[in-house]
């Protein structure tokens, strides 16, 4: 939108007035009024060419319009302009058209002359060739950092694409994504986070040579334009220069601020010509494999990394289409009191039921969903599958608690307690505390402030909150203690070998030690032997799921389950030795 702040159009001596690309008035100055009758509100919104007789609007579409498309500009003309009582006014007419901005300038004079109106008219048409002029030089750069905008860096790499050649030096693209701006943006504010985005323009403008160009991309996304012959190593000293300078402190207002950056790169000339967008989704795919190697990091494009994200997109695609096509199955594996033999509940368990290749496991499809959409929308879907599998078995008289697996990008995604309320207003009879939502330990870490208060307001909802894969990432006790989940669920991995791995069996007693300590619960996963379950009845934990108990199973199965268990199958397999204890 047109701002007269940028442009003021009462400094001219005639009447200007600016339109857009189909020429509706967008802003006039006083002397359209003080001369001709026309206020500034009068004429906002209004086609241009309606203020002039009919003879004359035939000489804008004949002369003026075609000049306009040809040079960018149009010499006076003497046209006839009415009066808003009607009356004809003769004046002469120029404009000056601003391709980037798509705004016309229009300077609309008396027609009878005198020797000072015409140094005026001078004047008028000096100024404005000046205002467009620089117009132009900010419709090509970013307002907040001062660089080239995404526009000016397309019409740059138009320019470098048409000057490579095989055989030439050419250039490298770099695209960099500052790691960590989101949390400074939602921890400090939008103003702490703009001047961070600043700090680092300038930083990366500071870095390069004169002849190289730097350019905001979008967001928190930079493109940098490099001449010159670059080796495909990483250990060029530009690429560790970008990254030291951008992971430098940042002082913003007194407060000590980190940034890091990953970055991805691709060089040109290749083997095929190439559109400036295609350059720029090489880096950016390069950039992503930076962000997945732990960020902070330089990647490099190459064919092979396209073909897998191809690859990957395809196997999204399909996905996407067995949601749609009900291929999918939830499963439950039971949960129980290895001691006493209580069925404690259940964990959802998803299954892909491939109609080429069978059932397939959560591995088999599930890493490829990481940090997508398409991960999300399987993720409602499992939630409120679940949902609905608890009311159908409330109504059969099975009243069971339900754990969900929650991915941590879903959990963080903007709209999760939305959709998670909606959800659950659809299921009134289930009740909140038989709900309980597993969230992996090193993705909700990852973020901890935000996820403790997520799970805080799912704790709010009445639901129960339980912490998966317990051991294997890297919560300090600080961070466990932020963290305000009922229950932490050991893994596997030290179940299944504490029995015969002291440093896994030490690991395991550490755990139940915190489970006491944080006051919250403790379950064990992975128990697949009696041995396995009578150590950990032993070292206090008495709640469990694995196949000694259960394999997980259909939903259709499960009550039958429930029944053989509580009336023979429990005894069967702990008899009297579960009621016992074991020296630990």
């Amino acid at each position: 939108m047109y701002t007269p702040s940028l442009l003021s159009l009462d400094e001219f001596p005639v009447g200007c007035l600016v339109t857009d690309a189909r020429r509706r008035v967008l802003y006039s100055n006083q002397y359209m009024m003080e001369q001709y009758g026309h206020s500034p509100a009068a004429l906002a919104g209004r086609e241009l060419f309606d203020l002039f007789s009919k003879a004359s609007q035939i000489l804008c579409e004949s002369f003026i319009v075609p000049a306009l498309a040809r040079e960018g500009q149009c010499e006076e003309i003497r046209l006839t302009m009415r009066s808003p009582s009607g009356q004809s006014l003769p004046v002469m007419v120029s404009a000056v058209h601003d391709d980037a901005c798509q705004r016309c300038f229009w300077s609309i004079a008396n027609a009878q002359r005198s020797e000072q109106l015409y140094v005026e008219l001078k004047k008028t048409q000096q100024l404005l060739e000046q205002k467009v002029a620089l117009l132009r030089s900010l419709s090509h750069a970013d307002p907040l950092t001062g660089l080239p905008n995404r526009a000016a860096l397309s019409k740059h790499l138009d320019h470098k694409i048409d000057r490579a050649r095989p055989g030439s030096a050419g250039f490298a693209l770099a695209l960099i994504d500052l790691d960590g701006f989101k949390a400074i943006n939602d921890r400090h504010g939008h103003e702490t986070g703009d001047k961070a985005l600043q700090q680092a323009a300038r930083r990366l403008a500071d870095t390069l040579r004169q002849q190289d160009l730097v350019a905001r991309f979008g967001g928190d996304e930079f493109v940098v334009v490099l001449d010159g012959r670059f080796s495909r190593a990483l250990d060029e000293p530009i690429w560790n220069r970008l990254t030291q300078r951008l992971a430098a402190p940042l002082l913003i207002d007194g407060v000590s601020l980190s940034l890091s950056a990953s970055i991805g790169i691709t060089f040109y000339p290749q083997s095929n010509t190439l559109e400036p967008d295609q350059l720029i989704r090489q880096a950016d795919q390069a950039m992503y494999q930076a962000k997945l190697a732990g960020k902070n990091q330089v990647c490099l494009f190459d064919s092979d990394g396209e073909i897998v994200q191809k690859e990957r997109h395809a196997a999204l695609s399909g996905l996407d289409e067995a949601l749609v096509a009900e291929q999918f199955r939830l499963f439950y594996q039971p949960k129980v009191n290895m001691r006493t033999g209580e069925v404690l509940g259940a964990e959802a368990l998803i299954r892909w039921l491939h109609p080429e290749q069978g059932l397939l496991g959560p591995q088999a499809f599930l890493p490829v969903l990481s940090n997508t959409p398409s991960g999300i929308r399987l993720g409602r879907w499992v939630i409120m599958t679940a949902l609905l599998q608890m009311q159908t078995w409330r109504e059969q008289g099975l009243n069971l608690s339900v754990s969900i697996n929650i991915d941590g990008y879903h959990l963080q995604h903007p709209q999760f307690l939305q959709e998670l309320g909606t959800m659950l207003a659809d299921v009134p009879e289930v009740p909140k505390a038989n709900i309980e939502l597993e969230v992996l330990e090193t993705s909700a870490i990852e973020d901890a402030a935000q996820a403790a208060m997520i799970i805080n307001a799912c704790r709010a909802l009445g639901l129960k909150v339980s912490l998966d894969d317990f051991g294997t990432g890297y919560s300090s006790l600080s961070q466990l203690r932020d963290l305000p989940v009922d229950t932490l669920k050991i893994d596997r991995s030290f179940v299944q070998n504490m029995l015969t791995r002291p440093g896994d069996l030490a690991i395991l007693k550490g755990v139940i030690g915190f489970a006491g300590a944080f006051e919250c619960g403790v379950i064990a996963e992975g128990v697949e032997t009696l041995q396995h379950s009578q150590k950990l009845v032993a070292l206090g934990c008495e709640a469990g799921q694995g196949y000694y108990i259960a394999r997980p199973m259909p939903a259709d199965e499960f009550p039958g389950w429930v029944e053989r268990w509580t009336h023979s199958e429990f005894d069967q397999k702990y008899g009297t030795q579960a009621h016992g204890t074991q020296d630990n």
